[in-house]
């Protein structure tokens, strides 16, 4: 059976993203592989229990998967450095640039 795992808060295609293992009910480890786009198709047994552990910077994740669905999803909570960004911005009436003011950033929910 093929389940899916998805990890919300990687990068793009091979960039920043988790490591993954999954260990059985043995304890064996049985995957050892990188996310690509923040996702990792793997191949089970129908109906077992394995312990998935993913590692991403500072962060782990571990939990038990029970294989009787195709797709699970976890989230990774974390900030990462971004350089410096310097705009130039226009006047949309006027099409003068604008010198002085304050422009407030955030991150979408």
């Amino acid at each position: 059976m093929k389940i899916k795992l998805k990890f919300i808060g990687l990068g793009i295609n091979n960039n920043y993203q988790a490591k993954i293992k999954i260990y059985d009910n043995n304890n064996c480890l049985i995957i050892d592989d990188y996310t690509y786009n923040g996702q990792l198709v793997v191949n089970v047994k129908h109906n077992k229990v394995y312990r998935l552990e993913a590692r991403f910077y500072n962060e782990v994740i571990i939990t038990s998967i029970y294989s009787n669905k195709y797709e699970y999803c976890y989230i990774f909570n974390h900030a990462l450095y971004v350089p410096r960004v310097t705009l130039s911005l226009i006047d949309y009436y006027y099409n003068l640039p604008i010198e002085k003011g304050e422009i407030i950033l955030w991150q979408r929910q």
